[in-house]
């Protein structure tokens, strides 16, 4: 998966806020969503990455390390 892939899939998140995709062969993203008011993380990670799951096959989804999911209040 691409930089320029994840991005896109994450973009279709409602509510999203704020995006932040970083690397090259390993991916780290940093998503903010008020989508995710309310919801522990355990929720919110399995929402992105079933989205995820939904489009791509696992071996596709190997370089992508960790998603980082926030709410707009969060660590405020």
């Amino acid at each position: 998966m691409t930089r320029d892939e994840l991005e896109a899939d994450l973009r279709t998140l409602p509510d999203l806020r704020q995006l932040e995709v970083v690397g090259n062969g390993t991916l780290v993203a940093t998503v903010v969503s008020g989508s995710f008011e309310g919801q522990d993380e355990a929720v919110r990670q399995r929402t992105v990455w079933g989205l995820l799951r939904g489009r791509h096959e696992s071996q596709q989804l190997q370089n992508v390390e960790f998603i980082f999911t926030k709410a707009p209040g969060d660590g405020e």
